[in-house]
């Protein structure tokens, strides 16, 4: 746990330092904030190549000895690592963001959007190294559950960088804050909107799932397995409406909110379905790729907040779903 609080502290630090650099509107900060991601890059490139050219059996042998952790594929690890620091390297240059901004809504002069560039890259990182460690059948055999707390804490730090990230209290006040987020009281227009797309996106969740247990049923149950173990504990009405609340208002905020209005609707979505495929390419993956594009699409048509209420209202019936349908098994068993 101390290594991911350090990771996690540092990039509510770099998202903080860039707030403030902007802020400042100096451009001898700019030039080394931009240094700094490029040092920051570096290593982590470096790191990547150690670990592909190193023997196997050698980083093994380290790593057991020193932190007990089992072997890993070392060189899908390290290539995800060179892709990271990378791309981390080459957005850290403006050149290149004055380049993709050609494509996105992104302020290429920004040190925030700059800092959210790596970020996004580490993040894509993270999910390509999570798909080279094994597949679903290793994944079931070392699922643990995952407590509210858990979720809980998750969520609160993702809305804690969206809040920091559009720099509330360094280049924002609270209101300035809501209205670049996109949060607004919604409309009982809005509400009924929403109603309905949670309906919509409860279907494309089960066409999805019925598609995938034509195409695999072993595959789709060992995900439904993984899922069950996973969410093991979360097994009340009240559970269930505490997780659907803050997952709708933590990933809403940091994307639809945050993210959206940086990198545009598309690349918003993929990062979002990159977030949600720790378990492997499904075609559940297209659907949440599918859900991204309407939740972003119901964000720039009305706000955030609706954007929320769709996203947790989702997550709320599935939940429900799921509770009926293990009331339905101990029945029948």
């Amino acid at each position: 746990m101390m290594p991911i609080g350090l990771g996690l502290f540092a990039v509510i630090a770099l998202i903080l330092l860039a707030n403030i650099i902007e802020a400042g509107k100096n451009e001898t900060y700019f030039r080394l904030f931009t240094w700094l991601l490029l040092l920051i890059n570096l290593p982590v490139m470096l790191f990547g190549i150690a670990l592909v050219i190193l023997p196997a059996d050698l980083l093994t042998g380290l790593m057991t000895a020193s932190s007990g952790l089992l072997s890993l594929n070392w060189q899908t690890a390290g290539l995800s690592l060179v892709l990271m620091g990378l791309w981390g390297f080459v957005v850290s240059l403006p050149a290149s963001r004055r380049l993709l901004a050609r494509w996105l809504p992104l302020d290429a002069a920004s040190p925030v959007h700059a800092l959210g560039l790596v970020l996004a890259g580490y993040l894509l990182g993270n999910t390509i190294f999570s798909l080279t460690q094994g597949g679903l059948e290793e994944l079931a055999e070392t699922a643990v559950s995952t407590s509210i707390y858990e979720i809980l804490l998750m969520q609160t730090l993702f809305a804690a960088i969206a809040l920091l990230g559009v720099g509330l209290y360094t280049r924002r006040s609270p209101g300035e804050t809501r209205t670049r987020l996109g949060l607004e009281r919604p409309t009982g227009h809005q509400i009924l909107v929403g109603t309905a797309w949670i309906m919509v996106l409860v279907m494309l969740q089960a066409i999805a799932g019925g598609i995938w247990m034509l195409m695999d049923s072993s595959q789709a149950e060992l995900l439904e397995g993984i899922s069950s173990e996973l969410l093991g504990d979360i097994d009340t009405v009240l559970e269930w409406a505490l997780l659907a609340g803050a997952t709708g208002v933590g990933e809403e905020l940091l994307f639809r909110g945050a993210i959206q209005p940086i990198f545009g609707l598309g690349v918003t979505a993929f990062l979002f379905a990159t977030a949600h495929v720790q378990y492997g390419i499904t075609p559940v993956t297209v659907i949440v790729f599918i859900i991204g594009i309407i939740l972003g699409l119901i964000r720039r048509r009305y706000n955030t907040t609706t954007s929320i209420f769709v996203h947790a209202g989702y997550n709320f019936v599935l939940g429900m779903l799921s509770l009926v349908a293990l009331q339905l098994e101990q029945m029948i068993g």
